[in-house]
């Protein structure tokens, strides 16, 4: 026998748990049940003891051969008495064996019995909890469906709205495109994850910025590797301030510059910073090549009176963006131009064939269509790319926007009996 320490102790168990056995039977009887006994017949120790008591029972009956019957057959008795003991002794042991290895067989079996019972169980189990819970799945069905169908309203909405931000806050950010233009990005970042990487603190636009735009990749998401920005970025009271480097890539072209102001535009706006500076490193006002007066700063607030197109980036993405960062004095010129096609980069969302005018309230801004506009002739995603559009477009004006003439009393979640609310952002993502 091998000394396997878990094997051995396992053994040592049984045998101690062994209950205590007792036999009324005599011992002709228990020799008879071992030798009846199938699996003894091949036992080496039951054969020799048999062996041996047949030779001692011949050699007492040639000794005792040569005296009188009666003492021969005293002699013969009392040496069968003798013998028994030892013979029973060997018996015993060849039991014990096999009944310790029955033992151990059937422990083995009902422990591989055991193992295979939790598959038989599960099954049962999952049997059961299926037919307990088929009256809560019919009862929840509707539910269910009312679940689905918010998460697919939800799914073609593509801008920030304040229900999003229950437990979260958003991180703006400018991202560049390939025609050298700004994408607005609104970042969503969960309340628990701001808590770990900055305290109980509030951190400020700028440090939300040095920690998290790092953690973007541009490149992946189809735009320009632009994020950090190079130099040094510092806060000046209310004002943001970038120390630029001597030799920089955002003052080789006009239009590097208006890419690299359209970026700061659009992470920077509706922070706390009115304006930024830009600074040479030795503290001198920076002079961009290509601008008459360099040294003014740049408002961060008061200029971002946009209207929203379509782009579409180089993996086929679409966002919601102004169209090449024009402005507009009106809310209502601003509406009335998005149908306009102004160059190859930024698709209207309004079709040629509808037509609306404009109109300028207290509560805000009414877009009326001429004809009865039907949303469902339009694909899903394009209706509400029209929609969301109108409503960026409104809310860069602080003001909301209400759509009258629409055969539909609600669209993918919004109330179009009502004013819309103002979206927070314009391009929902999550943080990586």
């Amino acid at each position: 026998m091998t000394h396997n320490q878990f094997d051995d102790d396992q053994l040592e168990h049984v045998l101690n748990n062994a209950p205590k056995l007792s036999d009324r039977r005599s011992k002709e009887e228990v020799l008879n049940r071992l030798l009846a006994d199938a699996r003894l017949q091949d036992n080496g120790h039951l054969q020799e003891a048999l062996q041996q008591k047949d030779d001692e029972i011949t050699s007492q009956e040639q000794q005792h051969s040569i005296h009188p019957q009666q003492e021969s057959t005293e002699t013969a008795t009392k040496q069968k008495v003798r013998k028994w003991p030892i013979f029973t002794s060997v018996a015993a042991v060849c039991a014990l064996t096999v009944l310790v290895g029955s033992m151990f067989m059937n422990n083995n079996d009902a422990n591989m019995d055991q193992a295979n019972a939790p598959e038989t169980s599960q099954y049962s189990t999952m049997q059961d909890n299926r037919a307990a819970n088929s009256s809560v799945n019919h009862d929840n069905f509707m539910d269910s469906n009312i679940v689905a169908e918010h998460s697919r309203i939800m799914s073609l909405r593509s801008s920030v709205y304040d229900e999003d931000l229950t437990d979260a806050v958003v991180f703006r950010i400018g991202l560049a495109n390939r025609d050298k233009e700004s994408v607005p990005m609104t970042y969503i970042i969960p309340n628990e994850r701001v808590a770990t990487d900055f305290g109980k603190k509030k951190p400020t636009t700028l440090q939300m910025y040095e920690k998290y735009a790092p953690q973007i990749d541009e490149e992946e998401k189809g735009f320009t590797n632009y994020h950090p920005y190079k130099g040094e970025l510092k806060e000046k009271d209310d004002k943001l301030v970038h120390v630029l480097p001597k030799k920089n890539d955002y003052d080789v072209a006009s239009a590097d510059t208006s890419e690299y102001k359209g970026t700061l535009q659009d992470t920077f706006s509706d922070s706390e910073y009115k304006d930024i500076e830009f600074e040479n490193q030795d503290g001198t006002a920076y002079e961009f090549s290509k601008e008459e007066e360099s040294s003014k700063p740049m408002e961060l607030t008061s200029s971002n009176h946009f209207n929203y197109y379509l782009y579409k980036d180089e993996n086929g993405t679409e966002y919601l963006s102004p169209d090449s960062r024009k402005t507009y004095p009106t809310v209502t010129e601003a509406l009335t131009v998005m149908r306009n096609k102004n160059d190859d980069v930024y698709v209207p969302v309004v079709p040629e064939n509808i037509t609306y005018s404009v109109t300028e309230v207290a509560e805000g801004v009414i877009v009326t269509f001429n004809e009865p506009l039907d949303l469902t002739t339009m694909d899903a995603v394009r209706a509400t790319q029209l929609i969301e559009a109108m409503m960026l477009t409104a809310a860069s004006f602080d003001k909301q926007i209400r759509l009258d003439n629409v055969v539909q009393e609600s669209w993918e979640g919004f109330d179009l009996k009502n004013f819309l609310p103002k979206p927070v952002g314009a391009n929902k993502q999550y943080m990586p």
